[in-house]
């Protein structure tokens, strides 16, 4: 097995779709995956998994139900328990951001029927 280093950089550079993230390394039974932002997100929640959000580049806001909005900047992570609802919104023309979730976790929760729906895809 070889080892090697991950740049988030390279790796972001290597796609340009907003909100379908792309995994990029596992850990046990997780999944380190990269996003791009553009605009705003579904409101949705994960019954059974928590989500960590770092941001990398930009500014974030997550709106979370009965309480004030989270604002993340580049190196702030944020943990969205699991059952909160939370509606991410990027706040600059583009938001890189690295997501560790539970492996088969989708991106859009309980809104399974949204538009925005993604399987990840390896990168």
């Amino acid at each position: 097995m070889t080892v090697e280093t991950i740049s988030l950089v390279d790796k972001h550079a290597q796609f340009s779709e907003a909100w379908s993230p792309k995994r990029i390394a596992r850990v046990d039974n997780y999944e380190v995956k990269l996003a791009k932002a553009v605009g705003s997100f579904d409101w949705h929640k994960h019954d059974d998994e928590d989500e960590l959000f770092l941001v990398t580049q930009g500014i974030l806001h997550i709106e979370i139900e009965g309480q004030d909005t989270i604002v993340l900047g580049p190196g702030e992570i944020c943990v969205i328990p699991k059952g909160v609802r939370h509606h991410p919104i990027a706040m600059t023309d583009e938001v890189h951001l690295m997501l560790f979730e539970r492996e088969g976790v989708v991106n859009t929760g309980d809104n399974t029927s949204s538009d925005l729906t993604q399987t990840i895809e390896d990168l």
